[in-house]
């Protein structure tokens, strides 16, 4: 079907227009007139047969040739009108009337209306001379003649009507097309091309095309396309260099169409070649003007370009703009240091940045449709999966590897669900890399213990020196006592040695006698058993402060463990002992604790902070010797540890601040603030417990410490479930 009608096609132009079809039309009508016409000239002699004949398919021949050409010159009305005329003169005006209705219906439509003047003075003419050389009665001739001017008269406001549509909806195709490319285009050049072309195409007076851009009070040409020079793009120019009636178009809903003198001067401030019309239309987005689309025209449009451009600047300005949120977009996730990775709601990954394929250890190729709770330690899924979809984002500590599975890495975690632009539900997973982090934190923490200790040395070192002490005395004692025996002990020798004869065996047990008297064995019999005693027992008073400073000194591990709070509070309290027994006395009571999943050494800390903050409560009281009571129990799910003082207790004004940082009671150079809200953060942050107090001024103040007994992610917890197969 299409190969027959290819003929067709080459013989017809234009039918894609109204104004087209119509002059097909017309045409049609004209090549049917020698079927209908010339068997008038059957009847008249050879010679004027022939001639009326040439000149009629003369004419119809430079009808179809203008057809094809699709114009016509203006004097061409002046030789077509004589083909007429000796068409009807030869056929003796039989052919007059179908041949000059459908050559004046169908050369009406071609030309502009200077054009139509000159059509009528032809057609004057041509009735002049049938009336004058034919002998055409004028009753006949003026009918046709008001006819044919009539027809003259439709037919060009039938072509302008035509024409007009065909412009409109020209364009339309044209800003229809323009938006099409537009949503496919990727880049800003690519838009700003797409919109250059299109703008090309709205008119053919359209020269050129430029886009600025607003630079404060300066205008940058993006792009241009046409006939501009080439150095064109990058240009800038002043917008006080414009007319005033182009700078009212550079705001909200302006436009302009700038024609004459002010287009000249516009010309010359872009620095483009003068053109004698200019439109312009803004490029808006959020509620401002960013910058214009311009075109350069060599005669007035066909028609008002108003909607057709501003259409054409509004759906430019969208793109450019979501264009640049999206690079920006890119820029920011492509350089965030935070891993962000988008996957399906089941888990199916769909974009990862670069730095969640660093976090990872992998391209980023090797995560696209992986499951991303594969990547995710099993402990921690669950809290990840069970966050509320509507609930605030909320940040999870997990540990995640990537497929190479070379460790995991400690990170922060958060996961919001988001409906994408098809109407699926996905998942954003933000992590942030806490490893460093938590090593510094641990070496901080550390640290800070290690100051307590510091601070309490001199404590230590008076606890440890008084045992030493005794221990010393009674090491030199049994030191001289071991000689005197070792004396006592040599007599015995020499007295067994003379046994056998007797006046020798009396003078040698009066010796042993003598020695016995003077070391005072019965002494040393009494009291050397009592200095081992008290030697043995200092050294394990020494042994007890130096294992318990070991034990609150230790680093301890990153993970959690099972540990007995009654002992760590033991060791603690041997620790600080000389910063409380100048000033306060202790009592304990411990309760049958299980052993709790925790980092021990925080508890040491939390203890430790505790209890030195009683004693310096006390004596703050300034009511001599107080009471500090420890005690220990469980609660439920929770160990409790209490820490009881008759201290001068929490006044109401500040009991909302302690925790805070800084925050102190005490005088300059004497507290940092920082003791208290350690606390909080170990017990809180680090295990998922609870701290409070209770005050009476005057009376003392008990802090009440609440651990979970399984901690906050122990793995027993969840040895019950099936590990999912995802």
């Amino acid at each position: 079907m299409a190969t027959a009608t290819l003929p067709v096609q080459r013989w017809l132009r234009g039918t894609d227009t109204m104004l087209g079809q119509v002059r097909t039309l017309y045409l049609g009508i004209v090549l049917a007139w020698p079927l209908l016409g010339l068997w008038h000239l059957l009847a008249v002699p050879a010679p004027l047969a022939l001639t009326g004949a040439a000149a009629g398919l003369l004419l119809v021949g430079w009808l179809h040739l203008g057809y094809r050409r699709e114009r016509f010159p203006a004097w061409s009305w002046l030789g077509e009108g004589a083909c007429l005329f000796l068409a009807a003169w030869a056929s003796g005006h039989g052919v007059l009337i179908g041949l000059s209705l459908a050559w004046v219906g169908f050369r009406s439509l071609y030309g502009r209306l200077p054009e139509k003047a000159l059509a009528a003075a032809v057609l004057c003419t041509i009735m002049g001379f049938g009336v004058l050389i034919l002998d055409v009665p004028w009753g006949y001739a003026l009918p046709l003649l008001f006819t044919l001017l009539f027809l003259v008269a439709v037919n060009h406001l039938l072509a302008a009507i035509c024409r007009t549509r065909d412009g409109v909806a020209h364009r339309t195709r044209i800003v229809a097309s323009g938006g099409a490319g537009l949503a496919a285009a990727t880049t800003r050049a690519e838009a700003m091309d797409v919109t250059l072309q299109a703008a090309l195409g709205i008119d053919r007076a359209v020269g050129s095309a430029l886009i600025l851009t607003m630079l404060g009070p300066s205008l940058r040409v993006a792009a241009a396309a046409g006939r501009v020079d080439a150095e064109a793009p990058g240009r800038v120019a002043e917008r006080a260099g414009l007319p005033a009636q182009a700078r009212e178009a550079l705001r909200l809903g302006g436009y302009a169409e700038v024609t004459g003198e002010a287009a000249a001067a516009a010309c010359e401030a872009l620095r483009l070649p003068r053109r004698p019309v200019l439109v312009i239309a803004p490029l808006t987005a959020h509620g401002s003007v960013f910058g214009a689309l311009v075109l350069v025209l060599d005669r007035s449009p066909e028609g008002d370009l108003r909607q057709v451009l501003t259409t054409l600047a509004d759906w430019a300005a969208l793109t450019l703009d979501q264009l640049l949120t999206r690079s920006r977009l890119g820029i920011v996730v492509d350089n965030s240091p935070d891993a962000l990775i988008l996957a399906r709601e089941a888990g199916s990954i769909r974009f990862v940045n670069p730095a969640a394929a660093a976090l990872l250890g992998c391209a980023p190729g090797d995560l696209i449709h992986r499951n991303l709770w594969s990547l995710v330690h099993g402990d921690d899924v669950a809290a990840l999966r069970d966050v509320e979809p509507t609930a605030a984002t909320t940040v999870v500590p997990c540990r995640i590897h990537g497929p190479n599975d070379v460790g995991w890495a400690d990170v922060e975690a958060q996961v919001r669900y988001v409906i994408e632009h098809d109407g699926s539900r996905s998942l954003v997973f933000t992590a942030r890399d806490v490893s460093e982090q938590h090593r510094l934190e641990l070496e901080l923490r550390h640290a800070q213990k290690l100051e307590s200790v510091g601070r309490l040395a001199a404590g230590i070192a008076h606890e440890i020196n008084t045992p030493i002490q005794f221990v010393g005395d009674n090491v030199r004692f049994l030191q001289t006592a071991f000689a005197d025996l070792d004396r006592l002990c040599a007599v015995y020798r020499d007295l067994a040695a003379v046994v056998p004869d007797p006046a020798g065996a009396a003078a040698a047990v009066r010796k042993a006698a003598d020695v016995a008297t003077d070391i005072d064995v019965e002494f040393l019999m009494e009291e050397v058993p009592a200095a081992i005693t008290q030697t043995l027992d200092g050294v394990d008073r020494v042994a007890n402060i130096v294992r318990a400073m070991k034990a609150f000194g230790h680093p301890g591990m990153e993970e959690k463990a099972r540990s007995d709070l009654n002992e760590a509070i033991r060791n603690t309290l041997v620790v600080a002992a000389n910063e409380i027994k100048y000033v306060a006395d202790v009592e304990v009571d411990y309760g049958d604790l299980p052993l709790v999943y925790c980092h021990l050494g925080d508890i040491n800390q939390v203890v430790l902070n505790l209890v030195v903050n009683a004693a310096h409560a006390i004596t703050a009281a300034q009511r001599g010797r107080g009471t500090i009571r420890v005690r220990t129990l469980v609660d439920g799910g929770y160990a409790v540890i209490e820490v009881a003082d008759t201290g001068t207790g929490v006044p109401p004004e500040i009991a909302d601040k302690i925790f805070d940082q800084f925050f102190t009671t005490k005088e300059v150079g004497v507290g940092t603030g920082q003791g208290l809200a350690l606390v909080r953060t170990l017990v809180t942050d680090r295990h998922g417990g609870t701290i409070d107090f209770t005050s009476e001024v005057g009376q003392g103040t008990v802090f009440t410490v609440r651990l979970p007994v399984a901690g906050n992610d122990d793995p027993s917890q969840h040895e019950h479930e099936v590990e999912a197969t995802v």
